[in-house]
């Protein structure tokens, strides 16, 4: 049984997920925005790694049927019906709808995560449903987006969460990654003092610069959602 910790998606070589169930990161805010669309009953999710290619998808669906989310230097894109701050996905605006999301790097981890066998979403809202759902698979593998191509402190801190949880329960073969990422949890965190760490990392502040003051408190809570994403 083995935990697999890849901080940054090129570090996670296709033939390193064959086989794996895949967990995908981005607590800032890529997966917590699709832990809340989830929970508030999206119907389907389909990122793609181009603004283009979400008008060139959409042109595929039925009139009304999709809606356009993502951001651009954390900010939403023109043209599009949403963002990507969480609390914005409501079951009056995205229940039954399909959602193409666009992101500057949680959907690029999403892409990545595609060779694997099954592909799911964490976030710190349903990190105790992904633990419970995934307690039995041998072979996983744990993707974080980072910021721009350099490790996340935020996506690394989940990682170690879940890590410290599965191997609480069971004695996983774990790789040098997710050995340093599991010291950085404690069950002493809880959403409060979570929401102190989040505000201290480097993609928190940035988050802050951006007035997104909400986004962070909302990605901030834990284990409020029963439900578990999965995109492949």
């Amino acid at each position: 049984m083995k935990i697999c910790v890849y901080p940054l998606p090129p570090l996670a070589e296709p033939s390193m997920l064959r086989g794996t169930a895949a967990v995908v990161i981005d607590v800032l805010r890529a997966t917590t925005v699709l832990t809340y669309a989830k929970h508030s009953g999206i119907r389907e999710i389909v990122p793609v790694l181009d603004i283009a290619a979400a008008w060139q998808l959409k042109k595929t669906y039925p009139p009304g049927e999709v809606l356009l989310g993502g951001e651009r230097q954390g900010l939403p894109i023109e043209g599009f019906d949403l963002g990507n701050s969480p609390q914005h996905y409501t079951p009056k605006k995205v229940a039954g709808k399909t959602l193409i999301l666009t992101t500057t790097n949680g959907t690029v981890a999403m892409h990545a995560a595609k060779p694997a066998r099954s592909v799911y979403i964490a976030s710190f809202l349903n990190a105790g449903a992904v633990v419970e759902y995934l307690q039995n698979e041998e072979n996983i593998a744990i993707l974080c987006a980072g910021t721009n191509g350099k490790e996340s402190e935020e996506d690394l801190l989940l990682a170690g969460c879940l890590t410290a949880r599965w191997t609480a329960r069971k004695n996983y073969q774990l790789n040098e990654a997710a050995k340093r990422v599991a010291g950085l949890w404690n069950d002493s965190i809880d959403a409060a003092a979570l929401e102190t760490l989040l505000r201290e990392t480097t993609g928190g502040k940035a988050v802050l610069r951006l007035g997104l003051d909400a986004d962070l408190v909302a990605s901030a809570q834990l284990d409020t959602i029963n439900i578990v994403p999965q995109l492949y």
